[in-house]
């Protein structure tokens, strides 16, 4: 009785006296927060104006779809804000983070595809981080789409070195045969999600894997795009 009414005098102290909440992005104080994704005006003209951007750059100078993918399309380039909200997301364990980035993902078009599976991270990530990044992506990409997400369909089967100490020359060789699909990828048309996308290395691994697992085809988005070689590909 005496831990439930100290909870209850807490949820009471905190509805009279209310913390003040700050952007997930610039960390700049929220006096009104008029939508649930705790962003400020700022960050939400410029996750807008990234957006555009990428999208201009896409239709100039298309991304080349890593072998065994039907396409790839990303929703903002890996900088600034948006890049902000991926380390947010990935290095602070801030899930909230996850809910801009998806919001510009389900302005992309895709496929007809009938199962969404995340980009598996590796067993020591998931253990820092508590999750895994891709799939917080995909599960809330899957409510919107009315889809069903399957996170346990592709997984690694080795840790290998960390992407992100790799050059990109080296990335593109670390991830070979650290993937694998279990036989329910069979007869699946597969939208495959990440949080970045780089030099296609893990992209071309995770659709090694899931058509070797007897999957139709694969299709992908990623919330950010470091492809491009003018752009900070280090993740």
């Amino acid at each position: 009785m005496k831990d439930f009414l100290h909870g209850v005098g807490r949820l009471l102290d905190d509805w009279l006296f209310p913390q003040p909440m700050s952007c997930i992005c610039c960390g700049t104080e929220l006096k009104k927060v008029s939508n649930d994704l705790r962003l400020c005006g700022g960050c939400m003209q410029a996750l807008e104006r990234l957006s555009r951007e990428q999208e201009e750059r896409e239709r100039e100078e298309p991304i080349p779809p890593a072998e065994g993918l039907s396409y790839i399309h990303c929703a903002f380039p890996y900088k600034e804000e948006a890049k902000a909200l991926v380390l947010r997301l990935k290095f602070g364990r801030l899930r909230d983070a996850a809910r801009p980035l998806v919001l510009g993902m389900l302005a992309l078009p895709a496929g007809e595809e009938d199962l969404i599976v995340p980009v598996p991270t590796t067993r020591r990530r998931r253990r820092e981080r508590g999750f895994n990044q891709a799939a917080l992506l995909a599960g809330q990409l899957a409510r919107r789409y009315g889809m069903k997400a399957d996170e346990c369909l592709l997984v690694r089967t080795d840790d290998g070195e960390e992407q992100s100490a790799l050059s990109r020359e080296k990335r593109i060789v670390n991830l070979n045969g650290c993937m694998a699909a279990k036989p329910g990828a069979a007869e699946h048309r597969i939208l495959l999600v990440d949080d970045v996308y780089t030099t296609g290395s893990t992209a071309r691994e995770a659709a090694r894997a899931l058509k070797s697992a007897g999957a139709l085809s694969v299709g992908m988005l990623s919330a950010c795009c470091a492809w491009y070689r003018d752009e900070d590909s280090m993740v």
